[in-house]
């Protein structure tokens, strides 16, 4: 067990990865049976895009680096499809990923 580095932080429930000390989510995002690419952090539709943003390095809310995708569940995570808060949007009835 002294081996194994033990998780420091949440673990997302998609990816498996602790939270602080991973990039970001490594799945993919399937809406309604239907494949979407995820809004990265920081890109120009993320909620930390813009040049106001563009000093931000990691997401508030999942630890997310800039450049890579919000964990599952993050507040901060964009909806590919129509750019609202992903938790709070109706593009769907069911979300899987792979």
């Amino acid at each position: 067990m002294a081996d194994e580095q033990q998780p420091h932080g949440a673990i997302c429930e998609v990816c498996g990865q602790d939270m602080l000390n991973s990039k970001g989510c490594l799945a993919t995002i399937i809406i309604d049976g239907v494949e979407y690419q995820r809004i990265p952090m920081g890109a120009d539709d993320d909620f930390y895009g813009g040049e106001e943003m563009a000093d931000v390095k990691r997401c508030g809310d999942c630890a997310a680096w800039r450049g890579h995708c919000h964990h599952w569940g993050c507040d901060c995570e964009r909806c590919p499809i129509c750019g609202g808060q992903l938790l709070s949007c109706d593009c769907g009835e069911e979300f899987e990923f792979k």
